[in-house]
Formats: C-alpha cells, sequence, structure tokens
C-alpha cells in the first residue's frame, strides 16, 4: 500500500497543514486520490472536502493537527476500498503520546483494554520498551502487566471498575523512577474542537484569495453544493452527539438495574452450586471434559486438599477446577495455593493420574464463584488463573 511519511514540524503543527518537497511528490501523489476533493480519516473522525495546493506543495488538515506535538510522525496512506479518503495516523514521540479510546462494556467487564488491528502500530510504539511499568489509575498505582499483542489486549484490573462503560479515556507515559502507565477519563477537549466547518472554512478562505478575474461559473457552483453538504454534514453531527449522549444514560441505567438484578445468586448451598456446575462444565469452556471428582491431592506439609473437578480441556491439557460458593478469603488462599503446589509438581501429579503411564507438561487452573470479590480478581489476574463468575444461575463472567 503506498506510504507517505514525514515528521511534523512546530510551523506545521501551528497552521494546522503539511509540507514537502519536490523529492517526494511522486510519494504524495501515490497516496492523494485524482479528485478535486477528498476525505482524510484521522481518528475515525473523517475530514471532508480537503485539496492540495500542489504550487505550494501543502495540505491543510485542519484544528486536529494543532493537538500532535513536534517530532510527531505522521503517515498518509490511500485507502483503495473508498475512493476519496485518505487515511491518516500520527505517532507522537513515546514520552509525549496520548492515546483516546472509549471503554466498552465488555472491556468494563472484564477489567481489559483492547484495540483493533489497525491500531497494532499505535500500541507497538507505546509499548516499545522491555522494563516493567505501573498503571495508575485515580491516584492509586498496581503493577503492570506486559500486553498480549497476539490477542490486542492489556490486563488491568479491578482499578478499571472506576470507569463506566462508554467513558472517554485518555492513556499516556509519567516519567518517574519507573515508567507509569496513566489512564484517566477524558473530562473536556483541551483544544477546540474539530467541527464539520474547519475544512470548508479552509477551502472558501483559499478560493476568496484569488483575484475575481479567475472565477468561472463551474467553481461557483461547485462552492455552492459544497456549502450545503457541508451544512447537512455538521447537523448530522450535532443530531449523532445528542443521541449518543442520550444512549450513554440509557447503557448505565440498564447497567445499574442489571447489577442489583444479578446481585444475588439462587443457589441455596454449595453443593447444590457443585451439581450445577458439574452438570454444565462447557458452559465455562467448550471442549472440557471431567476426569475426576473430588480428586484428594496430598500437599507439601501432608496435608489433604480435594481438587473438586479434575478435567481436561480439548487439547489434553489437565484443568483444576475448584468451586468457591460464597468465597471466604481463606478459601481463596487455599484453592490458589493448591493450584500453585500442583503446577509445581506438574509432571509427577500427571503421572499419578494416569496410573505412571502418561506425565502432564502444563496445567491449567480455574476458580467458578457464585460471588465477585475484589481480591478474588486480582489473585486470579496475578497468577494467571481463569475466573468465571456465576451470577443468578445463566449469566457466566469469564476473566482470564
Amino acid at each position: 500500500m503506498p506510504e507517505f511519511r514525514k515528521k511534523l514540524t512546530a510551523r506545521e503543527i501551528d497552521k494546522g497543514a503539511i509540507t514537502w518537497d519536490a523529492s517526494q511528490d511522486a510519494e504524495i501523489k501515490a497516496v492523494i486520490p485524482q479528485s478535486l476533493v477528498f476525505s482524510v480519516m484521522v481518528d475515525r473522525q473523517e475530514i471532508a472536502n480537503l485539496s492540495i495546493e500542489w504550487d505550494k506543495r501543502s495540505l491543510f488538515i485542519g484544528d486536529i493537527l494543532t493537538l500532535a506535538v513536534p517530532d510527531s510522525e505522521i503517515v498518509l496512506s490511500n485507502n483503495r476500498e473508498r475512493g476519496a479518503v485518505v487515511n491518516c495516523q500520527i505517532f507522537a514521540p513515546q514520552e509525549k503520546m496520548v492515546i483516546r479510546k472509549r471503554l466498552s462494556h465488555q472491556e468494563h467487564s472484564g477489567r481489559y483494554l483492547k484495540w483493533f488491528a489497525r491500531e497494532d502500530e499505535l500500541f507497538s510504539r507505546l509499548f516499545s520498551f522491555k522494563d516493567g511499568f505501573e498503571i495508575e489509575i485515580s491516584g492509586k498505582r498496581i503493577q503492570g502487566r506486559a500486553p498480549d499483542f497476539e490477542k490486542r489486549k492489556i490486563l488491568i484490573g479491578d482499578l478499571l471498575r472506576g470507569f463506566s462503560p462508554g467513558d472517554d479515556l485518555l492513556i499516556k507515559w509519567k516519567q518517574l523512577d519507573v515508567p507509569v502507565l496513566v489512564i484517566k477519563r477524558e473530562e473536556a477537549v483541551e483544544k477546540g474542537q474539530l467541527d464539520g466547518t474547519t475544512p470548508l472554512r479552509s477551502l472558501i478562505t483559499r478560493l476568496i484569495a484569488r483575484p475575481l478575474g479567475e472565477f468561472n461559473e463551474g467553481e461557483v457552483k461547485g462552492l455552492i453544493v459544497l456549502l450545503e453538504e457541508n451544512k447537512k454534514l455538521w447537523e448530522r453531527m450535532v443530531n449523532v452527539q445528542e443521541e449518543n449522549r442520550r444512549l450513554k444514560e440509557q447503557v448505565n441505567m440498564i447497567e445499574s438495574l442489571f447489577e442489583q438484578f444479578t446481585s444475588n445468586s439462587f443457589f441455596n448451598s454449595k453443593k447444590e452450586f457443585e451439581l450445577w456446575v458439574a452438570a454444565h462444565i462447557n458452559q465455562f469452556e467448550k471442549g472440557l471434559r471431567i476426569i475426576h471428582k473430588s480428586y484428594t491431592v496430598a500437599m507439601a506439609d501432608e496435608r489433604k486438599r480435594r481438587i473438586d473437578l479434575l478435567c481436561q480441556d480439548r487439547k489434553g491439557v489437565l484443568m483444576v477446577v475448584q468451586i468457591l460458593y460464597s468465597p471466604e478469603p481463606v478459601q481463596i488462599s487455599e484453592a490458589l495455593d493448591l493450584m500453585d503446589h500442583l503446577r509445581a509438581n506438574t509432571s509427577s501429579f500427571g503421572s499419578e493420574v494416569t496410573g505412571g503411564q502418561f506425565k502432564s507438561a502444563d496445567i491449567r487452573g480455574m476458580i467458578i464463584a457464585n460471588y465477585e470479590r475484589t481480591d478474588l480478581v486480582e489473585h486470579c489476574l496475578q497468577r494467571n488463573v481463569k475466573l468465571c463468575l456465576v451470577k443468578s444461575g445463566c449469566l457466566i463472567d469469564v476473566l482470564e
């Protein structure tokens, strides 16, 4: 795919326009559509009715460019699927990068942030270093975990519940003794908000700067059409913003009611809960097969512990499932200690389970609970144990 790359200067950022020299003419022509006007897609915002001043080797983009910092890299690429649209990405230096994203209900529920394939380069730049880091949310810090670039996911933990689905978040670095990734809610746009009339105003300014004798009838008619289209675009944008605000309020209200409705499970005892889990084990992970129920294991101190369900996943890996009914801290600690012990003795345990016929290479852990606790969520995330929360016997919230 043809691309045009360059580093932005302070002058270009101030004027909201990029420039290039004669040696780059071929690169820019390979990217820009062969039309009088075109659109540029920046951070999912479409800036319409742009045109290039070829004699000055200049492309005015507008206010969104003024939000960049000097030495940021701008990348223009041809969007073949949409004829007159150019993709634009702006990458700030890592220490000055600010990523804006909207928190989805799924991310909020799973305590993680996720990105799309088109944002791979952006997040690769954000996490270009190898050293450890911390995450700061609302003044509280936790140890950060390396992003999973295969799943395009960053595990955050329970601190993410301080936000609400639909919140616009800002993600950036703060350099202290150790790198700190700061995540906060975006309250307001720091500079003037971009609206649909910005590129059109620039186009009109350039047109009326020309001598009157250079105008022809076609240009005047074209300008009138552009004015009418831009008016309709601006009206639609205002309506969409208002509709988004109403929808966000409705989602928050529905989520609040739903949480109240599902706060109590209908299971009356641990035995009843265990029977239900065993009968619906494939709802927690497809392909799970129960090998043993209530399997007894001798710990290092000779104490006996019970594995509620010993399973195999679809790849044949052993899965230790502990069922916690109204879990208390002691129960959580015992379940996690059991999984740590089995992982430390994977080979011998696999041989024991199969009567000496096979040796296991790996053991996975899963906790199934009917009640959510902050310490349970944090410990499972830290120890790489899959957590499944059952609400009202039908809703299963999976964290891994």
